[in-house]
Parts: structure tokens; C-alpha cells; sequence
């Protein structure tokens, strides 16, 4: 019975070895795997994490007189803010232009007087007597409202603190790693198995393949479990580097976290297999993987939220492989939830994997075709 078990996975493993071999004589190859994710993930959370700084700003203020005084007199006082004063019949044009705009959403055609203050003093808020506009939607223009709203409880004698308290799992830090990782095992899989298949394919090995006792099944699953194999160490490594750099601790349960890693990685790399089961040359290959990676890298939320996207295209997104990986990744990982929680996307991921099989299944050019 041992002899038996060891003839069928004597196929997987020498085909798991064949592709594992090459990659460990490579040390650029190890280099551009383990260094690359690191470097962009350094880098963007550099970039973002910080988050907005204070810094001055310009308030215009209409009706100045029907505006507290003392909140007036302290933003006057206060250095950070940058006060201008509209007459009354440019506050009266201007508080017109603002009451349309929040009927119609937009202001299509901008009188003078707000198309020379947008040019000249560009103010971060307009203040009304019971009113507070902004023309531009970031965090800036938040921030310096909720500054100028401190400042008018500060001056009528109330207190009013603002604070930013950080959670883990709920970080930027925390949301963009596990981007980070899907972003590396669609890259693995469009990339290095795609391109490794297109040049067996023109050397030849899949003709020399069918002399030998393999079946076609042990070739396709036997280049997804090497993916696999060298995954795990891969991601053991960005974890541990992770940990270390940014502080970033696993908040679900881990053998959830594997589920997921190992379901979410095998689709993705059967992905990679469908690119390269018919391309004749890595041009194309390349190509065709160009063409998927950059729009799965923007659509599936790695670096922006799809919550942020219109209703529509989410739910089209949210049928994406990469996106119910990188979903479900950051509810367990991130969130602690139960696999019972992200069935869903599991769901998607199993239905997606099998059926990117049978393409690859039944139309893998094994050498049979004439190129």
C-alpha cells in the first residue's frame, strides 16, 4: 500500500522539483522575489501612513457680521489661519452659488467672484453664518474645518479634544500588507508561470513530456503546487519582515490564514496557467499579462477602497478573483473573522479555480499544435 501512494505522488513531486530547482540557482531571482515587496510596501506605507499635517489655511467668510465674534476674533488671532472678508453683496452672490450647487450637485458655471477667490486666495473653507463650504473634497479641507469648529468651542469656554487612536488591524499599515501580498502572488502567477510554460513550450519539454509516464494533470497541478511550495516561503519571509518593520501582527486565527493563503494562491496561479497554456512566445505571454495584471492591481482594491467605487462596478469587482482573495485576506487576517464569514468569497475563489482547470485542461497546447 506505501509502494502504491508513493507511485501516484511520484509524478507531483519530480514535477514540483523541476520547477523548484531553477528558482533556487538564481539568486537575482531571489532577490526581485523576497527584496521586491518589501521595498513597495516600505514605500507606500511611508507615503501614506503619515497621514495630513496641519498647515495654514485661507478662510473666507461671508455675512462676517452675523458671524460670533469671538469665534471670528479667534480665528483672527489664531496663526494658522488666514482670514478674508467678503462685502455684503459678494457674500449675497456667493451664498446663491453655494445654495444651487447643493441642489444640482455642481456648480457649472462659476461667477466672478468665486472664480477669483478659487484663484487668487484658494481657501481650504468658506464660512457662512450657519454654514461651512469647501470646493474640493480631502482630508485637508476636513481637518481644517474640524479646526476652525475646536477653535469656536475653545473661544465660547468649551473643550473639545480630537484625537487619532490606532487599532491593529485597522491601520493603513495593516489594510495595504495584505494587498502587498496579493499583489506578489498575481505577479508570480501572471509572470513566472505564464513565462515559464511559453518557454518549455518552445524548447520543447512538453513533446519530450509525452514519452513519459506523466499524465497532463500531473504537469498542470504539479506547476501550481511548486508555485505553492515556494510560497510559503515566501510569505513566511514578508511576514516575519513585515513584523519587524511595521509592527504587523496576524489578528485572525492561523489556520484560517492558511485556508484562505492556499485557496486564494491556487486560483491565482491557475490564472497564470491559463495565460501561458497557449501563448507560443513570451512576447505574448507578457502581453496578455500586462493586459490583466494592471487592471486586477487597480480594480481589486490593493490599493484603493472599492467601497469608494460606484455601486455597479463594485458589485462587478467583487467577482473577481483577486478581489475575493484580497477580501477575504484582510477579514481574517486583519479582523479575526471565521472562515464562516467569508464564505462568499471563498465560494468565488473554489468556483473560479475549478473552472479556470478545465480551460486549461481540456486547451493546453502540449506540443501537438504545429506553431
Amino acid at each position: 500500500m506505501p509502494e502504491l501512494s508513493q507511485t501516484k505522488l511520484y509524478p507531483f513531486w519530480q514535477l514540483m522539483m523541476v520547477n523548484i530547482r531553477p528558482f533556487f540557482r538564481d539568486k537575482a531571482v531571489l532577490l526581485w522575489t523576497f527584496g521586491l515587496p518589501i521595498f513597495i510596501a516600505l514605500l507606500l506605507i511611508q507615503a501614506f501612513s503619515g497621514g495630513p499635517k496641519m498647515s495654514p489655511m485661507n478662510v473666507v467668510v461671508m455675512h462676517g457680521e452675523q458671524i460670533e465674534q469671538k469665534w471670528l476674533k479667534a480665528m483672527e488671532e489664531d496663526p494658522l489661519v488666514t482670514i478674508t472678508r467678503l462685502s455684503q453683496t459678494d457674500s449675497i452672490v456667493l451664498e446663491d452659488s453655494f445654495a444651487s450647487a447643493q441642489l444640482a450637485e455642481v456648480i457649472s458655471s462659476p461667477g466672478s467672484v468665486l472664480r477669483k477667490l478659487q484663484n487668487e486666495v484658494s481657501p481650504e473653507v468658506y464660512l457662512a453664518p450657519n454654514a461651512m463650504f469647501s470646493t474640493h473634497n480631502s482630508d485637508e479641507s476636513l481637518m481644517a474645518r474640524n479646526y476652525l469648529l475646536r477653535l469656536k468651542a475653545q473661544a465660547n469656554g468649551e473643550e473639545m479634544q480630537s484625537n487619532v487612536i490606532s487599532v491593529k488591524g485597522y491601520r493603513y499599515t495593516d489594510w495595504l500588507i495584505p494587498g502587498i501580498i496579493v499583489l506578489q502572488v498575481l505577479g508570480l502567477a501572471l509572470v513566472s508561470i505564464a513565462n515559464s510554460l511559453v518557454s518549455d513550450r518552445q524548447n520543447g519539454f512538453f513533446k519530450r513530456l509525452r514519452l513519459s509516464p506523466f499524465k497532463r494533470r500531473d504537469y498542470i497541478i504539479g506547476i501550481v503546487l511548486a508555485r505553492l511550495f515556494l510560497l510559503v516561503f515566501q510569505m513566511l519571509i514578508l511576514f516575519v519582515a513585515f513584523h519587524f518593520l511595521f509592527g504587523y501582527t496576524l489578528q485572525g486565527n492561523v489556520l484560517d490564514i492558511i485556508a484562505v493563503m492556499a485557496l486564494g494562491s491556487f486560483c491565482i496561479c491557475m490564472l497564470g496557467v491559463l495565460v501561458g497554456a497557449r501563448s507560443q512566445r513570451v512576447e505574448v505571454s507578457s502581453g496578455i499579462a500586462n493586459l490583466l495584471y494592471f487592471p486586477l492591481m487597480f480594480l481589486s482594491g490593493i490599493y484603493f477602497d472599492t467601497a469608494n467605487f460606484p455601486t455597479l462596478l463594485r458589485e462587478i469587482v467583487s467577482l473577481l478573483p483577486t478581489t475575493a482573495f484580497l477580501d477575504a485576506l484582510r477579514l481574517v487576517a486583519n479582523q479575526g473573522v471565521e472562515l464562516a464569514a467569508v464564505s462568499r468569497q471563498l465560494i468565488i475563489l473554489g468556483v473560479t479555480s475549478v473552472v479556470f482547470f478545465l480551460i486549461v485542461y481540456f486547451c493546453f497546447d502540449w506540443g501537438d499544435e504545429k506553431s
